[in-house]
Order: structure tokens, then sequence, then C-alpha cells
């Protein structure tokens, strides 16, 4: 018989960093026929405002009256960016019908660990998956339940490949920034005539959907020559702890063919996650003479840099899908 699925999506999560949140659950959709429905709001907003996951008042979440909300399904889909999202704790009956409750969380750093030990320690999820490959012992021993890592990926086509004289942005940076490199960048690129595209905004105050938002951002990484990445342990390591994750951004610059140029995560999956030799190793900390200098020499073998980088996306653009994903998801599904 053929199994009834269901995503609850959080319709209350906006801005273009949930852009990959709602990639994946596209993909679930596509693969399972999944109905998609929206977790509810809780209502009493002058109360639950106050007592988000890790606030102040976050203790008080547990005597909050818990709302029914029925979920008729074989197969629950729960897909999170991070524990603090977590909404079911509030509502009751989602689960009693569903014989597999998947979650996927794609944060799960060290300092998420407490609030993740509390959300699911439990057996309200039966399959719990982290993105994070090296998460997973850490993850297991706090709850003392079985996780699997499942790394995170991109959706098929929309990182386009596009060709050398098609690349207006000659540099771009979204996300984590490193001040010292970026500086230098900037005087790099304004000295030569040279477009450097970067976050110059929050995200707080989105004007359009988060599948928008994201369709933006694939095209200014498709039309760069160069994208900038450092890993979490680089810029914010109080936020990595002992972690070296690997996250969406080297999936979507990998996927469309953009040289990247930063340091990859110093974790011992990411050569076969993505490829070896991916990124172009700079480091960010070079003299400024010297590291003005580097920038040139890039610049000018881009074209190489270039065909190295199509070669290592034509060979392993297929792997990198979301599509890759649902369906080890799936074999979970026992």
């Amino acid at each position: 018989m053929e199994l009834r699925h269901v995503v609850l999506r959080n319709p209350r999560l906006v801005g273009w960093e949930y852009g990959m949140l709602r990639a994946l659950e596209d993909e679930i959709v596509r693969k399972t026929g999944a109905s998609v429905i929206d977790v509810p709001y809780y209502g009493m907003h002058s109360v639950t405002k106050r007592v988000g996951h890790s606030m102040r008042w976050d203790p008080a979440r547990k005597v909050l009256p818990k709302k029914s909300f029925r979920v008729e399904a074989d197969v629950i889909w729960y897909i999170l960016m991070g524990p603090e999202n977590y909404e079911l704790d509030l509502f009751r009956d989602w689960d009693v019908s569903a014989k597999y409750r998947i979650a996927y969380i794609y944060d799960t750093l060290e300092p998420q660990f407490g609030l993740t030990k509390k959300l699911f320690s439990n057996d309200l999820f039966n399959i719990r998956i982290t993105s994070f490959n090296d998460a997973a012992p850490f993850l297991e021993q706090l709850t003392g339940k079985p996780w699997f890592a499942i790394e995170q990926a991109v959706p098929e086509a929309l990182f386009k490949h596009v060709s050398a004289t098609e690349k207006t942005i000659a540099f771009s940076s979204y996300g984590r920034r490193l001040p010292v490199f970026h500086s230098a960048l900037l005087e790099f690129c304004k000295s030569n005539d040279l477009y450097y595209d970067y976050t110059t905004h929050d995200g707080k105050h989105p004007t359009a959907p988060e599948s928008e938002l994201y369709g933006q951002y694939a095209w200014h990484i498709s039309h760069s020559t160069f994208t900038v990445s450092w890993p979490v342990e680089l810029t914010n390591p109080i936020r990595a702890g002992r972690l070296h994750p690997i996250t969406c951004r080297w999936f979507e610059a990998a996927s469309a063919g953009t040289i990247i140029l930063g340091r990859k995560p110093n974790n011992e999956m990411f050569d076969k996650y993505l490829a070896r030799d991916l990124v172009v190793d700079v480091d960010p900390y070079l003299p400024r003479k010297e590291l003005l200098k580097k920038l040139e020499t890039l610049y000018t073998h881009r074209l190489a840099l270039q065909q190295k980088a199509n070669d290592i996306m034509q060979s392993n653009a297929t792997r990198w899908t979301w599509n890759n994903r649902v369906q080890r998801m799936l074999q979970l599904l026992k």
C-alpha cells in the first residue's frame, strides 16, 4: 500500500536564507506526492514572543496549554533550519497516526546542542537527521537516540552553469565574511573597475517569497566568476565549537561551476561530499600587498580556474541534488 506523506511547513519562516529549506520541502513533495500542511499559528502573540526557544522565559513553554493539531499521514516530514524553529511542542495529536516521523535539521551546532537535546530526547520523531556529519555522534550521546547524517544539497538546475562571457559579476560574497579579506577585495575591485557583489542587508524584512529570493541569489552565484566562502570555524569559532560544518554555500557554488575562493572546512568528508581541489585556498591574513597580488594572479588565470570548476561540476552535479538526499532518506523507512 502506498504511504501517505505530509510535509509540515512553518509559514512564519521568511527570508532568502529559508529558500534552501523550501527547496528540500518541494523535493519531498515531488518525490513522494506529499501534502503540505502549515503548522498553525499558536496565537497569544504577546505571550509566545517572550517564550521562544533559548529565550529567558523559555521554561514557560511547557506550561502553555497544548492545542490539538491532528495530522492524518503515514509519514510526517518536518524540516528545520535549526532547533529554534521547532513549534510542535505547543501542539498535541499531530504524531498519533504516522508510523514514520522524520525531522531533518540543517544546523545542529554546538551552541544548539542543549536545545536539540531538550527537543529530541523523546520518540516523537523516530527518524532524526542532521546535515552535519560530525554532529551526529554528539547528538546520539546527548539524546540517547540514533541520528543519521545526510549532507545538504541544492535544487536540481537552479544553480545553472553559464559561460565565462555571461558572468557579469567578477567576485561575490554572501553570508559569512572576514573583514580583513573583504576590505582587500573591495580595494582590488575598485582599482581594477570590477564588480564585487556582497551581502548588504540582514533579510529581516523581505518583500518577496523565500523561493523567489533564493532564485535571485542562485542567479547571482551563477553569474559570478569567483565567489568567496569561508568555513564557520574561521568566521565564528564560538558558534562552530568542535564542529566543522559543510553548509549549502559549498554545494550551491560548486553546482553553478563558479570558482570558490577562500578556505574549505577542516572536515574529512568535504572531499567526499564535494570534490578534491574544489576550493582555491587563500590566506586571508597575508600582508595587504601580498593579498592584492594574489587576487591579481587569480583574476589573471580565471579562465583556467573556470574550466577546472566546470569540469568538477559536470562530473558531480547529479549527486549534489536534493533528489539524491530525499532518495536516501526514503531508504530509512523500514
